[in-house]
């Protein structure tokens, strides 16, 4: 083969490698959190029959749905579209079970999960402000709960 010849493949491997790397930094970016991320879920002591609000951020994507899931079923009232002025997604949840709920927030192929523990309802209203869902306004106001 001749020096051109050599040359020309060894741009051309030169090239493939560029966009091998470039293609995996691509796909890699968006698991680092830069599509939807940071679940949070309001309030403590979560109760059986309580509402809370679940919020993600979207830092990308702002036109893609995102699917909120409980332990892989999808969330009444999910899917929920961002607004382009805001970057972050919330939506209400009343847990049905107790025990372990895996929740989920999915755009695309990209979602972040928390796993929360629900306890039995102690009774009461049934709403995250009634003294059985822990009183005050955590389910109401989520920025103010922990």
């Amino acid at each position: 083969m001749n020096a051109q010849g050599t040359r020309a493949r060894r741009v051309g491997m030169g090239l493939t490698t560029f966009g091998a790397v470039a293609a995996a930094i691509v796909l890699a970016a968006p698991q680092a959190g830069a599509w939807v991320g940071n679940l949070e879920v309001s309030g403590k002591d979560h109760r059986v029959g309580c509402t809370y609000t679940l919020t993600a951020s979207v830092e990308v994507d702002r036109v893609s749905t995102v699917k909120f899931t409980d332990n892989g079923k999808e969330i009444p009232g999910s899917p929920v579209s961002p607004s382009l002025l805001s970057n972050k997604v919330s939506l209400r949840w009343t847990p049905q079970t107790a025990g372990s709920h895996r929740l989920e927030a999915r755009q695309i192929l990209i979602s972040d999960s928390i796993t929360v523990q629900v306890a039995e309802s102690s009774g009461g209203s049934g709403s995250a402000s009634g003294s059985a869902c822990g009183g005050g306004l955590g389910g109401l106001l989520p920025s103010l709960s922990g």
